[in-house]
């Protein structure tokens, strides 16, 4: 997970022998920020009775989201007994329900570390050489490092994403810092699963880690002791995640596009993953379409029952983030209740369709909630949809992946979690935040995951768009009077009105006035929620928001917005309106 979304850490209690002492507690604290703005801090306590010594580190962050706040937190807690086991406990709170789990390391089984998550399977991870675990041995010998300015290179085990970390630098020399007289700067890289980071690190030999700084995506995190001087306000005023948002030019008909090309300016070159909806055409272009219906081999496919084959087992399994057997999915299955003999296709819409209905608070202060607390709380972004639309296609026998890359919508271009499920010989990708199967064209796939524990998911590889600037190229429709069609060929026609296209603009002159109308995601519930529903001569349904909008559905997939309409405008619209869906 990226460090700049996910560096928090949570609570958990110390774990000690019942016979030992009350030891007494030495903490030091950190402060952090990111590109100048405060955003959360970090603490170490030690803990220590004779031979029996405890270690917790936590960290925590906060950062503002879409108007809304989100906070994470993650801690780990390391007990050393006299014998020399290590006993670890974490706890990662992404959302309401913390991911935890426990691990074991003994001296009798040097290269082995048992590791434990609450709700999934029990592993053994073979250390690699030069693996240090216990938390006082990496500060000594960051310390040493220090001392004799050598190079140093540390690996170490992230608890809650379940991955190898390595810390590989080299000094630069002494570097004092306020309080800190003796201590030296390093400069290096740390590496964890794919994210690859320019570290620097200020070390005293006497104090250890003093300050930390690297950059992800651009920003800037500096974490340092609590008592060193703060840094000097940047006068910053943009929030931290609008930074990850790209920019675009309109096109009304977005969501609609079947095909489009899109080319990078700037930043570092980008490898998107292999996927049959992208096409390289050079080394900064692509060229990206929806992916194909099924056919009709595909669509008659049935799920998996029995031993799945080994290629597909892997995305089929419960893992805790997809603990799908789990009794709180019960109740959602009866919601969904699906048609005897679905085929995976059927069972896919069915879902796709279900999870955006079910997640009716589309709620962006939720950080990474488990598929299994969205079926107990329906709230969330792209991930909770995500998640629990592949919990809920396993627990059906439908092979299914997340997804991690970036999904245009209107006029900006940001990070993004679907869903792809597996038909014959190929996947497919699927949309449950906007109810999409097939999913849309403008998406940039830079990774998929079978979501086995929280450190395969691959956020860290969001990040690499960096300071790049992206700038595609549409089909504009077609427009012929009173007529026109859409660049996926859908037809549109307003008897004796006239269509205008301005700069990716539709705009529509009636009688009436002159409307603004563009294609759409499908529209959440809580857009709907005071909407009076309406119903043409012709059966088509739409939505009007008093003093707002009118939401029109064409078909699967297909929904139109207009602005501005009056309640009988919007009866207008809806009756006059005549729509011929492609084939």
């Amino acid at each position: 997970m990226p460090r700049s979304l996910l560096l928090a850490l949570a609570l958990t209690a110390p774990i000690l022998a019942q016979s030992a002492p009350a030891p007494a507690a030495e903490t030091t604290r950190f402060r952090q920020w990111m590109d100048g703005q405060e955003t959360g801090g970090a603490e170490q306590t030690l803990r220590a009775a004779g031979a029996h010594q405890e270690v917790t580190a936590r960290e925590w962050l906060e950062l503002s989201r879409a108007g809304q706040t989100v906070r994470q937190e993650q801690s780990l807690t390391v007990t050393r007994q006299t014998d020399g086991t290590l006993a670890f406990r974490w706890s990662l709170r992404l959302a309401n329900e913390p991911l935890t789990g426990e691990a074991t390391w003994s001296p009798a089984a040097p290269r082995e570390l048992r590791v434990r998550p609450a709700h999934g399977e029990a592993k053994v991870e073979s250390l690699p050489e030069g693996a240090v675990l216990w938390p006082l041995e990496q500060q000594a010998i960051l310390k040493r490092a220090a001392q004799a300015r050598t190079a140093v290179k540390l690996v170490t085990y992230t608890f809650a994403v379940q991955q190898w970390s390595t810390l590989e630098l080299t000094p630069l020399g002494p570097d004092p810092l306020p309080g800190v007289p003796d201590a030296v700067r390093f400069r290096g890289h740390e590496t964890e699963g794919r994210q690859d980071l320019p570290t620097e690190l200020w070390v005293s030999p006497t104090q250890g880690e003093v300050r930390h700084r690297t950059v992800l995506g651009g920003v800037e995190v500096l974490t340092q002791r609590a008592d060193l001087p703060a840094p000097s306000p940047t006068g910053l005023k943009e929030n931290l995640f609008d930074k990850s948002l790209k920019a675009l030019p309109l096109h009304a008909f977005l969501p609609w596009v079947p095909q489009l090309e899109v080319r990078q300016e700037g930043g570092e070159p980008v490898t998107l993953a292999p996927s049959a909806e992208v096409q390289e055409l050079a080394k900064d272009r692509w060229r990206l379409s929806r992916a194909a219906e099924p056919t009709a081999a595909e669509a008659a496919q049935a799920p998996v029952t029995g031993t799945p084959a080994a290629e597909e087992a892997p995305y089929l399994a419960p893992t805790p983030l997809v603990p799908f057997r789990d009794p709180a999915f019960d109740g959602l299955l009866r919601r969904l209740s699906p048609r005897a003999g679905a085929t995976r296709w059927e069972l896919t819409r069915a879902v796709n369709r279900f999870v955006f209905e079910w997640i009716s608070d589309k709620d962006y202060s939720v950080g990474f909630a488990s598929a299994r607390e969205v079926a107990l709380i329906p709230r969330g972004d792209c991930t909770e949809h995500g998640l629990l639309a592949v919990a809920l296609l396993r627990r059906l026998g439908v092979p299914a992946r997340g997804v991690v890359g970036w999904v245009a919508l209107a006029d900006v271009l940001g990070p993004h979690f679907w869903v792809e499920v597996r038909l014959r010989d190929r996947w497919v990708p699927v949309d449950p935040t906007f109810d999409q199967a097939p999913a849309s064209a403008f998406r940039m796939k830079l990774g998929d995951t079978p979501l086995a524990d929280l450190g395969s998911v691959g956020w860290d590889s969001a990040q690499v768009l960096g300071a790049a600037q992206w700038i595609p190229t549409l089909p504009d429709p077609v427009i012929e009077g009173d007529r026109l069609t859409a660049p996926d060929g859908t037809r549109l026609r307003w008897p004796k009105g006239r269509w205008a296209w301005i700069q990716g603009r539709l705009l529509l002159s009636t009688g009436a006035g002159r409307l603004e109308v563009a294609a759409c995601p499908r529209p959440a519930e809580s857009q709907l929620h005071d909407a009076r529903r309406l119903q043409g001569r012709n059966g088509r349904k739409g939505w009007w928001i008093p003093g707002g909008d009118l939401f029109l559905e064409l078909g699967p997939g297909r929904w139109l917005k207009v602005q501005g309409l009056s309640e009988t405008a919007a009866f207008a619209f809806v009756d006059a309106l005549l729509v011929e869906l492609p084939a």
